[in-house]
């Protein structure tokens, strides 16, 4: 039998943190990048700063170059990096809910999706606010932008090559649709929900907040505290109850 590798020796202790390392230079760079929270390396092709260029190196790959190396051993979902790959057999595939809501007894599969639970159910947490729509904002900086790109600038500039006069606001959302109605791809499931799957991660994703995170985003202007998951169900909420349009007659199929 070979010899058992010797441990090798952390000399250089972080004077922050417990934590130790190989070299000055590996603990000088924990330094800048933990506690000092610098981030000296900016994207080339886009606003976003890190802390090394091996974390700047990845982002590029992932967001811009769109590389998915990392297949599923359990289904076809490709992931840009091993760490997100192991994530998603973690909670998708083995089921493994480890963060428990410290206000209820909900369990998630993600840090992320606890805290977000958290700070939209339990702390009603909105900080982004619509500049044009008094009193009206979000949790995150994504459904802020859907709201303006939709309601207020109108945008529809990317038609769909299949379907007559459809167009969308982005590149994604015709993606979307092409897939999820032409193509006919689900390759995005839930974690939560055993056989449910989505043509798109956004999809997804509002899936799981609303069903799962229970977050009401739509927040309805006539009624205090009232909200919804869904900005059709406030559509159809506020049209029968505060502008009493009534309930679209159902036509019976003809034999």
């Amino acid at each position: 039998m070979g010899k058992e590798p010797k441990p090798r020796k952390r000399n250089y202790a972080c004077q922050h943190c417990l934590a130790a390392f190989e070299s000055a230079s590996s603990r000088d760079r924990h330094v800048r990048v933990v506690h000092e929270k610098r981030r000296d390396h900016k994207c080339p092709h886009c606003n976003s700063r890190f802390g090394t260029a091996g974390n700047i190196r990845t982002h590029c790959s992932v967001v811009h170059e769109k590389v998915r190396a990392h297949k599923c051993p359990h289904c076809n979902s490709r992931f840009g990096t091993a760490g997100h790959m192991r994530r998603h057999c973690t909670t998708v595939h083995e089921k493994v809910r480890a963060y428990k809501c410290r206000y209820c007894n909900s369990r998630f599969g993600t840090a992320a999706h606890m805290r977000r639970h958290s700070r939209a159910v339990h702390e009603k947490v909105r900080d982004h606010a619509c500049p044009y729509c008094p009193g009206v904002a979000y949790q995150t900086k994504g459904y802020l932008k859907t709201h303006i790109d939709t309601v207020h600038l109108k945008l529809r500039d990317h038609a769909c090559p299949y379907c007559p006069g459809i167009a969308y606001q982005t590149k994604s959302y015709l993606k979307t649709h092409i897939d999820t109605v032409h193509l006919k791809l689900r390759d995005h499931a839930c974690p939560y929900c055993p056989g449910v799957a989505f043509g798109e991660k956004g999809t997804l994703t509002k899936h799981i907040d609303v069903v799962h995170l229970k977050l009401r985003e739509h927040t309805c202007p006539y009624c205090p505290g009232v909200a919804f998951g869904g900005r059709s169900t406030l559509t159809r909420h506020v049209n029968h109850v505060h502008l009493k349009i009534p309930w679209p007659r159902r036509t019976k199929k003809q034999d």
